[in-house]
């Protein structure tokens, strides 16, 4: 009888160890492939902070301009912000009071 219970003791004891010693490596490499994820997710972080610097910095009025003025020679004026449209449907409505201004004009002046 005490015999037997220390086999299965040991028998016990020794599957575990064995279960902990897998769990154990499979969360080594758990672990390994996190760090590895965290590098590349600060990798590109850096990168987007990067590209959005050089964004803001080209898309500046004021380096566009220069650039402009460095490629052409055409003069370019400010858009005043009533003429910038919000989308397509805006700009024909606004298109469409344009011509009927037009046109009632045109009917004014040969009167």
């Amino acid at each position: 009888m005490p015999n037997t219970k220390f086999t299965i003791s040991i028998l016990v004891f020794s599957f575990l160890l064995f279960c902990t010693s897998i769990i154990k490596n499979k969360t080594r490499i758990i672990e390994k492939n996190i760090t590895l994820y965290e590098k590349e997710v600060f990798n590109l972080e850096k990168e987007l902070y990067e590209s959005q610097l050089d964004f803001y910095y080209l898309t500046s009025p004021k380096i566009l301009q220069e650039k402009i003025s460095f490629l052409t020679s055409d003069k370019y004026q400010h858009m005043g912000i009533s003429k910038i449209y919000l989308d397509y449907y805006d700009f024909i409505s606004s298109q469409k009071k344009i011509s009927k201004k037009i046109i009632y004009e045109e009917k004014k002046n040969k009167k």
